[in-house]
């Protein structure tokens, strides 16, 4: 059993964590973060490209856009990427993440804040318990190197809708509102994840 294969009952009866739903960002707060010309680019790019892997869909429609991210916010971060995350063999917090998110620019991971979970199928729902899971075993992780962090945010996505999740302690949030990487979408997207990354700059 590793991550993927939590569902929100288990990670309920086994964690205690309590799935709730909530909007999670004041669309009247937002302020549209316009991209930049060689985002635009890759991802049109990327919309002619025959996306038949999930490692495709990661190289050409997530990761630029994370990266953009990490540029807005002036390399104040690192993501990483495919990276084996194992908290505890007991626990079945074990697995290999998609991205990960630290406020800290090591190699190592020091500080985990975000997590971010490819769908499957572009099945957005499935990946939901897998992201918790993940944001939880970050909440371990992170309270192991003294850097306590309660508050945890995640997304799913399929490349083309992206759904937010919070884990505040034990209350897992999910987003009432999606999101999407379409032109006209995109910078009200970018904001939001750099709303994210303010959040945990702002603590530091």
């Amino acid at each position: 059993m590793a991550y993927s294969d939590f569902t929100m009952t288990e990670l309920s009866k086994k964690f205690g964590l309590k799935e709730k739903k909530a909007h999670l960002f004041s669309l009247q707060a937002i302020t549209p973060l316009p991209p930049s010309e060689s985002l635009v680019r890759d991802l049109e790019e990327a919309a002619l490209l025959p996306i038949l892997s999930e490692k495709a869909k990661s190289e050409n429609m997530i990761a630029p856009i994370l990266r953009e991210v990490w540029r807005k916010s002036d390399r104040q971060f690192h993501f990483y990427s495919g990276y084996s995350f194992n908290i505890s063999e007991e626990d079945k917090l074990v697995g290999v993440c998609d991205y990960l998110f630290s406020t800290e620019q090591s190699i190592e991971i020091r500080s985990i804040v975000f997590c971010v979970v490819e769908a499957k199928n572009r099945a957005i729902e499935e990946g939901i318990p897998q992201a918790f899971a993940e944001m939880y075993a970050a909440q371990i992780f992170n309270l192991r190197n003294d850097k306590p962090t309660p508050i945890i945010y995640g997304c799913v996505t399929n490349g083309y809708d992206w759904l937010f999740l919070k884990l505040d302690h034990q209350d897992a949030y999910i987003d009432l509102q999606r999101y999407y990487s379409g032109t006209n979408e995109l910078p009200i997207l970018l904001s939001i994840l750099k709303q994210i990354a303010d959040f945990y700059m702002k603590k530091d």
